[in-house]
């Protein structure tokens, strides 16, 4: 214990002795703890960490194969096939109808306006089963949360659950909110109880400020129907029984699934073996463990989080080897301490202890600090996300599992930059080291100093590669043509259900604001549709086409919009055959459609073949609706998605309202129109709430604010890896030109020039950085192919950024070269020769 003490002791007692070094290695530690750690905060977050519920291992998802009919609204997470969304009918059969799970569950996101004391905001907002709460194993801060009684009929249960997070912002944590009502998409609502902190949501990445029970879906999902067993649109959980496995359950529910789908086919206008097939027959459900829960936003992070993670742990593992050759360059100061040290009677273990302890002092200095700014480097990263993300499912909070990563990985490196100097030390020469000849510094140091800097080139090479492509990636996104015009175009979202519109009169208001709006000076055209353009969504359906036989086992769906009657003009989608909407196409008119280019060529094709046809929703007796007019492809879900068929429908001939997302078209900048449309929305209803106005650049950034993250921490950590690699290489050759001093004066007295003496630096900064940029380029063309799948319009094998890489790390080794050769250039020579 004593000698432990006496090791820190002198430890300390050295470190202090080299602040200047001391400061450096803590720092350079520092920051690639506190990196590490914001990412795997994050990393952690996102794909590791389990619900915070009751014993999340034994939560399921449900997916089932086959036959997609109906009205489906999803927000992604389709998996090999397999469809995670169902009717409320379905979810009811498979709840009430086996005893496969201890429970289950069924949620759907949507967005709901929340008024109280005058005052109205849109908040997120999940439409849950009565037995949510108790299936989860969640509890209330305050009140009580949902039970199987709040879910009986259909209107018949206008009570509301808070989120804490929620709780906490707008109330003030106030307990007696617990029985006041408040009003939700104007239906009065009592509030019953407030969750318990921690818990968010089943759906990760979704941030619910309010909760309410199925049986009020209307009040904030009217397009979706409780009773239609072809309206899909929710996502089943359940809690499997201690001991029983996935696929045991799988086993035990399928039975009742096929008979399930059986009586649901019963009911389709064709009843052919081979939609039987597709619908019954071929049809599984499919049970997976849901611990993390449900998310499809977890399937569009994880493989950029999982590149980010392999990026920082490099740049930590530069940040070791960067330690390592500091420290062998100050351990050659050091040669005759610890020879002194040898012939005095210490062991070879005595003084690798003796490194190993200084090397963790510096590592739990480094840790400490990193672990200090990691917070605040995740809070500017969530800050960063916030802006384009609106609402990022992340926290700053580092739980224990973060800080043992924070700390094992620190241990880790400590560890390993400690033992280079401690093996130089394992067989000294006293001889030599008690003369302190110049020539001390042994062959081996200086050429794993050199392998360390070769590391650090090639390692920094392979980042800025990877950022490069992923900036290559972001500027293609940014230029890829929509299809419709994205400058001088605002989008926000206004649902009159919440302020308490129903039935024919939200068709009306609708209307009313598409006019307001259009009367706006610097206006030039209004749109609506309630299948926003480039906002990760879709609402799609199948289709039954007059005219058209489909072939064996083909599924027609189309992307199924209802737009307003100027969306095409206010878009700028141009018209390619027919026309558009025009007033005469009203509610009790000739139902009329214009579809794609795409839908167009691939059923009829050509444009003009399409006009006059006529098609309908999916297993309808009657094609109804009628082809007039064709226009361009655009692209719809996101800028990377492909093109679908697509069929348009004015949405005043729908069967029931729907919530609408508005476009502006601007002859000014459309910051400068904002304020006139919130104004002119008030004078309609000061009720109605203005919800996410921004511009339709903005949108397109939300939609790729992954890849936006991924490429700006790329282009970071390719600086940053450059930036240690630049330091590791000065360092190498400033101690290999101090330990050549006495070779540069003779070459000098027997009449080698300066710029001799100075090209020979570079020539070896040009030998170490050429041969190690061979050696990573196939590398990086290697592991750059794993990329495929993140990257847009860049082969992995762009040369432009690896020519960039290239010179990145060409212009860094001149400027870690420029002073050492600068000082070999200025030895004098009789000085050198009388140095020892």
């Amino acid at each position: 214990m004593s000698s432990t003490f006496g090791n820190l002791r002198y430890a300390l007692r050295q470190l202090r002795k080299s602040p200047g070094f001391t400061i450096t290695a803590v720092l350079t530690l520092a920051l690639g703890v506190g990196a590490s750690t914001a990412i795997f905060t994050l990393f952690d977050q996102a794909l590791l960490s389990s619900l915070p519920v009751k014993n999340p291992q034994e939560l399921v998802l449900l997916r089932f194969s086959g036959d997609n009919v109906g009205h489906v609204n999803e927000q992604g997470g389709d998996h090999e096939g397999a469809h995670p969304y169902f009717s409320y009918p379905m979810y009811r059969d498979l709840r009430d109808k086996t005893s496969v799970f201890n429970g289950l569950i069924a949620t759907a996101v949507g967005s709901a306006g929340v008024s109280w004391h005058n005052s109205a905001e849109a908040v997120p907002a999940e439409i849950v089963s009565g037995n949510y709460f108790d299936v989860l194993g969640v509890r209330p801060a305050v009140g009580r949360l949902f039970a199987s009684s709040d879910e009986t009929a259909a209107g018949a249960n206008p009570v509301a659950v808070m989120s804490f997070d929620y709780w906490k912002r707008r109330f003030s944590e106030d307990p007696t909110i617990v029985g006041q009502t408040v009003t939700l998409n104007g239906t009065a609502f009592t509030v019953i109880g407030v969750i318990a902190p921690g818990f968010q949501s089943a759906v990760w990445g979704e941030r619910p400020r309010i909760f309410i029970p199925m049986t009020m879906q209307k009040t904030i999902a009217p397009d979706n129907d409780l009773a239609d067993r072809r309206s899909i649109w929710l996502k089943i959980i359940g809690r499997l029984p201690a001991g029983r496995t996935t696929k045991q359950a799988e086993a035990a529910l399928n039975p009742l699934w096929s008979s399930l789908r059986a009586m649901e086919f019963k009911d389709f206008h064709d009843q052919s073996a081979r939609e039987r097939e597709k619908f019954v027959t071929t049809s599984h459900v499919s049970v997976a463990g849901a611990a993390k829960g449900f998310s499809p936003m977890r399937e569009n992070v994880e493989m950029p989080l999982k590149i980010l993670m392999g990026m920082v742990l490099l740049v930590v593992a530069m940040a070791a080897v960067n330690m390592a050759s500091l420290l062998l360059v100050r351990a050659a100061g050091r040669v005759r301490e610890f020879s002194m040290r040898y012939a005095l009677g210490a062991r070879a273990g005595d003084v690798v202890l003796q490194l190993l302890t200084e090397g963790l002092l510096l590592g739990l200095g480094g840790a400490a600090l990193g672990i200090l700014i990691a917070p605040q480097m995740v809070r500017g990263l969530i800050a960063w996300l916030t802006t384009t993300m609106s609402d990022a499912p992340f926290s700053a909070t580092l739980n224990p599992d973060i800080l043992a990563f924070a700390l094992g990985t620190t241990l880790l490196v400590s560890i390993l930059f400690s033992l280079a100097p401690a093996l130089q030390f394992l067989k000294p020469n006293l001889v030599d080291s008690l003369k302190q000849q110049s020539g001390t510094g042994s062959t081996a140091s200086l050429k794993f100093r050199r392998s360390c800097v070769a590391l650090q080139i090639g390692s920094s090479l392979l980042l800025l590669v990877g950022a490069g492509l992923f900036m290559r990636t972001i500027q293609n996104l940014h230029s890829v043509d929509a299809g419709f015009a994205t400058d001088h175009l605002l989008k926000f979202d206004l649902s009159p259900e919440m302020a308490g519109y129903q039935g024919d009169s939200v068709a009306a208001v609708e209307v009313r604001l598409l006019d307001a709006i259009s009367a706006l000076p610097g206006v030039r055209g209004v749109a609506a549709t309630n299948d926003p353009e480039l906002a990760g969504d879709e609402i799609n359906g199948s289709m039954d086409i007059a005219g058209y036989t489909p072939k064996p086992d083909e599924e027609i769906e189309a992307e199924v919009p209802w737009v307003s009657q100027d969306y095409f003009s206010t878009m700028g989608v141009p018209l390619l055959a027919g026309r558009g909407f025009t007033k005469a196409d009203v509610a009790g008119a000739q139902k009329v459609a214009v579809v794609n280019e795409m839908f167009a060529r691939k059923y009829y094709g050509s444009p003009a073949n399409a006009l006059g046809h006529h098609v309908s929703r999916s297993r309808r007796p009657v094609t109804d609706t009628a082809i007039v007019g064709v226009v361009r492809d655009t692209k719809h879900e996101s800028v990377r998605d492909e093109i679908r068929p697509t069929v348009y429908r004015p949405f005043v001939q729908g069967e029931k309202p729907t919530q609408l997302v508005y476009y502006v078209r601007t002859w000014q900048t459309p910051e400068a129109t904002s304020n006139a449309i919130r104004a002119a929305v008030q004078r309609i209803d000061g009720k109605l709430i203005v919800d996410d106005l921004r511009t339709m650049q903005s949108q397109i950034d939300d939609t790729i604010s992954t890849e936006r993250m991924v490429a700006m921490l790329a282009s970071g950590f390719g600086v940053l890896a450059a930036l240690l690699a630049g330091i590791g290489l000065y360092g190498v050759l400033a101690y290999s030109t101090a330990q050549r001093t006495r070779e540069i004066g003779i070459r000098m007295a027997l009449g080698a020039q300066r710029f001799t003496v100075a090209r020979l630096i570079l020539r070896e900064v040009l030998v170490l950085s050429a041969g190690t940029i061979l050696v990573t380029l196939p590398l990086a063309f290697l592991l750059s192919r794993t990329l495929r799948e993140e990257l847009f319009g860049v082969s992995p094998a762009d040369p432009l950024v690896y020519l960039g890489g290239v010179v990145m790390i060409g212009i860094v080794a001149s400027l870690a070269a420029l002073l050492p050769a600068r000082r070999a250039a200025s030895i004098e020579p009789m000085q050198a020769l009388r140095a020892e």
